[in-house]
């Protein structure tokens, strides 16, 4: 008889059979391994309790505090630190995914070397051996010529930031034959290039430099959805990949006010509808490129009216002159009346707030776009209220921190690539063979350089095919760090990261390694960069925080403070910064939409714009080799490991399509084949794919897995701003008469459009 079980019974019995069956796999001591692998552990662990460390997340650029669960010498899980201002406590899943790049298959176990050219196969070697070569090829760049090292990174810690634009200066001081103090970064020395497609698709340096205009500084300003009650956001993917999505959604679960009186209000202007737009009140979609118009009317309305804030700034309302609301409206085929009760709601609320976000910068027009929304919020009086300026480093000896980098620079680094005008490249994070547009060519003008560093942990497109030298960095989870968040909160704010477990593997800290090259290389670059360690000048840094009286860490003592500094995962004032005192008024510019001018123009046929954006889950890239962000279903149309084209059901019924349905998008850049996805989210003049996938030499999870959207991107500019109008890309659909099984949850298809599709 088979007999009859309990759950727990079956469960404990399967446990010990489990355990049986591992054990007689192994030898003895195989398997006293498995069951203690930590067996030299600190003093702080004790057997069979957890440990929790606090660090930051490194998995996106918004600097989220995070406690580590370690027990044994591995951890366990990755939660959100509630004593960090810019999460509270909460943490998305991108940042709890992280424990899997420590625990990858596909990490580099240690350094690796070409022999004999590009076309040769990567070989392990030791690492003097590849700090040598590092430091060789460094020192007859500089006697070469100033700016002939260039560094690249997605992301970059701000530490690292300043190791790798002081060696830059420093270099360059070397080049010049000064023998003394190097040049400031930046000053006239070549600095590091900070990009991605989700970086611009974030619109970082764009909105900074409007925030610049309005009260000086350039940050990205703070958008306070908590202290709000009525917001209006364009454009803004706030609950996915927006900059600080982590912190937006903090924002947001305030602005509800559970458990209270009020419910405040949430409008998305957006053309795609996606989560952020799901979880609004009201969703309008005027056509991609004129959300910003919106403001305008919502400013007409709210003059007219007599709703405007009485301190808003002199001279602000002479920004809405001439606007037509009703005949504008219709012309983005909105309903007037609608933004008429959309306005009376802002005109009447205590706290507003409308957010100009991201996808703004995706168009020619993106400058006089985020001016418009920007505009809104003075007429409303949210600044100092809502809006507020972003606080900057808390002491100058932690500059300088990361900075995104204008497309224009990315385009003049490609570009002194292709003529050979750069001796070394450092490509401290990210993939640039993956992660840059392949209309700008640089898989061609790497061939250009004779030496390509590549400091990532995971395996990498770039990595495998076009670099020489493989130094790789231990993960965010093995080694130290600091970070000022960028919006961060009104409070001033030092992130700090450390070391929760050992290094698993032969792995250096990329700052580690700048500073022994700058050590050998001598001269204006070895007194640029003094320190001996990663760790002496994180140290030295932070120390210059600890005679701060308004804080949340008082020491006498610094060593006290250093070990304060990384028990709570960072330093953070205890008072908010006080509101910019004036305003300007931003210029006013036509917002009238551009003529996308493409090279050769778009393919014959019916053409639409092509809409791309990070994926939630796999980001920018560095989540698609992660199989828990790959398995994970995309919140809007459920499909997991795979890339598609959402396509509005109008235009699917033209062209005879339907889920699954494999298409030829092609543009003036290329073409590529993906499944289709109908999806009423997208109007008919638009289609949309998600960034992040498409890798070909980055490992299991992330290779072959989905499709490169980039490749179809066309490199029209921002006006007069030197930014990529990535939102201006026209392409046309070809049906390939071939289906695809396409992974994804089953479900109803929504059939509730908003207005303007």
């Amino acid at each position: 008889m088979y007999g009859e079980f309990t759950r727990r019974e079956f469960f404990k019995k399967a446990g010990i059979l489990g355990t049986a069956l591992a054990l007689s796999g192994c030898g003895g001591s195989r398997a006293e391994h498995i069951l203690v692998p930590f067996l030299d552990a600190p003093e702080e662990q004790v057997a069979g309790t957890f440990t929790f460390y606090a660090t930051l997340c490194r998995m996106c650029p918004a600097g989220c505090g995070i406690l580590a669960k370690t027990m044994g010498g591995r951890v366990h899980k990755l939660e959100g630190n509630p004593r960090h201002p810019v999460n509270q406590g909460r943490l998305c899943p991108r940042g709890q995914a992280g424990l899997q790049v420590l625990y990858n298959p596909d990490r580099l176990k240690g350094p690796q070397a070409r022999a004999d050219g590009r076309n040769s196969p990567l070989q392990a070697i030791s690492w003097d051996a590849g700090v040598a070569r590092l430091t060789e090829a460094l020192k007859k760049a500089a006697q070469a010529g100033t700016g002939r090292v260039a560094v690249y990174g997605g992301q970059l810690p701000d530490q690292l930031y300043k190791a790798a634009a002081l060696l830059l200066a420093g270099m360059a001081g070397q080049a010049g034959g000064a023998d003394g103090a190097a040049a400031a970064p930046g000053g006239g020395a070549r600095v590091p290039t900070v990009w991605s497609l989700q970086r611009a698709y974030n619109g970082e340096r764009l909105l900074a430099q409007a925030a610049n205009g309005l009260w000086g500084g350039s940050r990205v300003p703070v958008f306070d959805l908590g202290a709000s009650d009525v917001v209006v956001s364009f454009s803004a993917d706030l609950f996915e990949t927006w900059i600080s999505p982590v912190y937006y959604q903090r924002g947001y679960g305030a602005l509800r006010k559970p458990g209270g009186t009020g419910r405040g209000y949430f409008v998305q202007v957006q053309p795609r509808l996606s989560l952020t737009g799901v979880s609004a009140d009201e969703w309008l979609a005027p056509p991609p490129g004129r959300e910003a118009e919106v403001a305008l009317v919502l400013g007409r309305v709210i003059l007219d009216e007599g709703l405007a804030s009485p301190r808003r700034p002199s001279g602000i309302d002479a920004f809405f002159d001439g606007v037509d609301g009703r005949a504008l409206s219709n012309d983005l085929g909105l309903r007037f009346e609608s933004l008429v009760r959309l306005a009376r709601f802002l005109g009447g609320a205590a706290a507003p707030l409308a957010v100009p976000g991201g996808g703004l910068g995706g168009h020619r027009n993106a400058v006089a776009a985020f001016n418009a929304v920007l505009a809104l919020d003075l007429l409303l009086g949210a600044h100092g209220r809502t809006l507020k300026s972003s606080p900057g480093a808390p002491s100058p000896d932690l500059g300088p921190t990361e900075t995104v980098s204008g497309f224009a620079d990315v385009q003049s680094l490609v570009a002194d690539m292709s003529k050979g005008a750069i001796d070394v490249l450092l490509v401290l994070d990210g993939d640039p063979l993956h992660d840059l547009p392949a209309a700008l060519g640089f898989e061609q003008a790497a061939a250009k350089v004779p030496l390509i560093v590549d400091f990532s942990a995971l395996t990498s497109d770039t990595g495998a095919t076009v670099a020489d030298l493989r130094l790789p960095s231990p993960t965010y989870l093995e080694t130290w760090g600091y970070q000022v968040p960028q919006p961060g909160t009104d409070f001033v704010t030092l992130g700090g990261q450390q070391p929760v477990v050992r290094q698993l593997f032969d792995t250096r800290s990329a700052v580690d390694v700048l500073l022994s090259a700058a050590k050998e290389i001598g001269g204006a670059t070895a007194k640029a960069l003094p320190w001996e360690s990663e760790v002496a000048l994180i140290k030295e840094a932070v120390a210059t925080l600890q005679d701060r009286p308004d804080a949340s860490i008082i020491a006498a003592d610094g060593n006290a403070f250093y070990a304060r500094w990384q028990q709570f995962g960072g330093w953070w004032s205890t008072k908010p910064e006080a509101a910019a005192s004036e305003v300007k008024v931003p210029p006013k510019a036509s917002l009238r939409p551009a003529t996308a001018s493409q090279p050769s123009g778009p393919p014959a046929g019916r053409s639409f714009k092509l809409h791309v954006y990070p994926s939630m889950f796999v980001g920018d890239g560095r989540g698609a080799m992660l199989p828990w962000l790959q398995e994970v279903a995309d919140t809007m149309t459920s499909v997991a490991w795979e890339s598609w084209v959402e396509v509005n059901p109008g235009v699917a019924a033209e062209l005879a399509v339907v889920t699954g349905d494999v298409v030829k998008v092609s543009s003036a850049s290329g073409s590529l084949e993906v499944p289709v996805y109908v999806y009423p989210g997208v109007g008919p003049d638009m289609v949309a794919m998600p960034l992040g996938r498409g890798h070909e030499h980055s490992g299991r999870y992330a290779s072959g897995s989905g499709v490169d959207p980039g490749r179809l991107l066309v490199l029209t500019d921002v006006d007069g701003a030197g930014e990529l109008a990535w939102g201006e890309t026209m392409v046309t659909l070809q049906k390939t008469g071939r289906s695809a099984l396409l992974p994804r949850l089953e479900g109803s298809d929504s059939t509730v459009l908003p207005e303007g599709l």
